[in-house]
């Protein structure tokens, strides 16, 4: 089923970049503001590479996805889809049950499918896709957030409860806005925007497992 899911999107990936020209590669993504859409496509590659090796070890910091963009900084688009391609083998043996490795490797994958498709002016990232691999989140989130108390959290108009007892914060708002915000793509103040009740502040800093951006970011899913 993951493996699945990362399939699809590095095809969808190579699908919306293969007609590009190179002035649409340089374009800045608005989501990475520091990275064009060739940079993007630079750490995909390299952390398809680095599955299943010592450097996975590093999954996340900053080292670790610069390493990718500058090693990759002159290579031809065509060589990174044909480099995350070769990778897809060893990706196929990762136990279905290793949530842990499965959490990083497609949320990295859907997430900056979905930074491409907001550079480029390309619809929204599947919203099958993201159900799908909503649960990988969900796996750790309510964990993560436990310090802000039970919580009563309404993706889409479903409902569904994190900790025990009465919620002490109520956060409403859509299952791809949450997903944005908790990888760093919504500004404190549209976090904020999504709690009708509790305290928005303490969510807003808690969420985002790499920090908050500093300036709003609107995207349609």
């Amino acid at each position: 089923m993951y493996y699945q899911l990362y399939v699809d999107s590095a095809r969808r990936v190579a699908d919306l970049v293969a007609p590009l020209d190179d002035a649409t590669l340089q374009t800045l993504t608005p989501a990475c503001p520091d990275w064009t859409v060739h940079d993007v496509l630079a750490h995909l590659a390299g952390a398809a590479s680095s599955f299943g090796t010592p450097d996975f070890a590093g999954v996340g910091t900053d080292p670790w996805t610069a390493g990718h963009v500058g090693s990759r900084r002159d290579t031809p688009v065509a060589d990174l889809l044909a480099e995350r391609q070769a990778c897809l083998p060893k990706l196929e043996k990762v136990p279905l049950d290793n949530l842990r490795a499965w959490l990083p490797i497609v949320h990295d994958a859907l997430t900056h499918e979905a930074d491409i498709r907001g550079a480029i002016g390309a619809p929204g990232l599947p919203a099958d896709a993201l159900a799908a691999a909503f649960p990988l989140l969900e796996a750790v989130l309510p964990r993560r957030l436990s310090s802000l108390g039970p919580m009563s959290v309404e993706l889409d108009g479903q409902p569904r409860t994190w900790g025990d007892g009465t919620p002490e914060l109520t956060v409403k708002t859509s299952m791809f806005d949450f997903w944005r915000g908790a990888f760093g793509r919504r500004s404190p103040g549209q976090m904020r925007s999504w709690v009708v009740a509790g305290d928005a502040e303490a969510f807003a800093r808690t969420l985002p497992n790499f920090g908050p951006r500093a300036t709003d970011l609107v995207e349609f899913a």
